[in-house]
């Protein structure tokens, strides 16, 4: 019977040694279970934390650049106030001294381009008073035209072959109505046609 036992006894080391492996394998999945929840919990929580500082930092740098703005804002505002404000004084200052402003420069320009337009205009209608006059032409050499006709011609504003030769039928019935006083003499002398032959004649141009 102790042979028996004898026989048993390395069984049930084997058995208890397989027991407390067994044992020890299970404890030991249990705490890289555990450690590894442990571990994932944690890097959550890291993540949650640093998604958050994020977020936070996010906020304050958007923080920070609109104080800048504003401040930027501020600063380009109270230097165009003080821009304007010294134009007002310098303004005010040149017109105690009777210095003319920037504004009173260009009034007196726009002026000065008014006048030198108006004095244009009167030298250019000068130019052609003038040019009329020295192209007075002699209506003497139109028959039928002597020189109290020209004179009662000239009153009436005529003093020119191209003013005779451009007459209309009414032109026509008007000046010997009210200038010459002798009605059917322009038509039946032809002016209007000797008119428009000593002006070709003169100056190179037919009318």
């Amino acid at each position: 019977m102790s042979d028996d036992i004898e026989k048993k006894d390395p069984e049930s080391v084997s058995e208890q040694v397989r027991s407390v492996v067994g044992k020890a394998q299970e404890e030991t999945g249990k705490l890289v279970g555990s450690l590894v929840k442990e571990g994932e919990k944690f890097r959550d929580q890291t993540l949650k934390l640093a998604g958050a500082t994020v977020g936070e930092m996010k906020g304050r740098v958007e923080e920070v650049r609109g104080m800048v703005e504003g401040v930027k804002t501020k600063a380009v505002d109270t230097l165009d106030n003080l821009e304007q404000l010294f134009e007002d004084r310098v303004a005010r200052a040149l017109k105690r001294l009777g210095v003319p402003t920037r504004d009173d420069l260009q009034d007196i320009a726009k002026r000065l381009e008014e006048i030198n337009g108006r004095i244009k205009s009167l030298a250019d209608e000068r130019a052609a008073a003038t040019a009329s006059a020295g192209e007075k032409d002699d209506l003497k050499l139109i028959t039928g035209i002597g020189p109290v006709l020209e004179g009662k011609l000239n009153t009436a504003g005529i003093d020119s072959y191209r003013q005779i030769a451009v007459l209309t039928d009414a032109d026509i019935e008007r000046l010997e109505t009210e200038a010459i006083n002798l009605s059917g003499r322009i038509h039946r002398d032809d002016w209007v046609g000797q008119a428009k032959e000593l002006h070709a004649k003169k100056y190179g141009e037919q009318l």
